[in-house]
């Protein structure tokens, strides 16, 4: 398989709207198999967050919070083909799932290093993240999570 530009452009554009989709339901997050290595790792670099080691431990994170839906909108994306690789900005939106009303909204900075798995497909081997710190006294993602992590 050669990675293009192209290529690895449009198979971004596919991981974020199949994690929009399906990344966050316990029935569904398996769809998203398809683009995370088994080994996949979580790397925060915010100082509330604990990394992450295993994709199945990344898919208890993901469905951990059922009352909020993450909406992740790319902004602007780097693409290295050389070095396997991407990073975005990323708007991302906390709604409520039920009412879809926006609860918060912040940016994160993302670096994504890529692998070719051993059946020759890419996949995310990391996620490093970074967010926007917010102005005092504004909801936060906690906020809104900790109504499903309290239970």
């Amino acid at each position: 398989m050669a990675i293009t530009y192209e290529y690895l452009q449009n198979w971004i554009e596919e991981y974020f709207n199949a994690f929009n989709t399906y990344g966050q339901s316990p029935d569904t997050v398996h769809h998203m198999d398809e683009y995370f290595a088994q080994d996949f790792e979580f790397r925060p670099y915010v100082a509330t967050i604990t990394p992450v080691k295993g994709r199945d431990e990344w898919y208890k994170v993901i469905t951990s919070h059922p009352s909020g839906y993450e909406k992740l909108t790319p902004e602007d994306i780097l693409i290295d083909e050389r070095r396997l690789l991407f990073a975005a900005r990323i708007k991302a939106q906390i709604l409520d799932s039920k009412t879809r009303e926006i609860l918060v909204e912040k940016r994160y900075f993302a670096n994504y290093p890529l692998e070719i798995d051993k059946e020759g497909k890419l996949k995310l081997k990391r996620l490093d993240f970074f967010w926007e710190v917010l102005p005092v006294g504004a909801m936060e993602i906690d906020d809104v999570f900790f109504r499903d992590w309290k239970k």
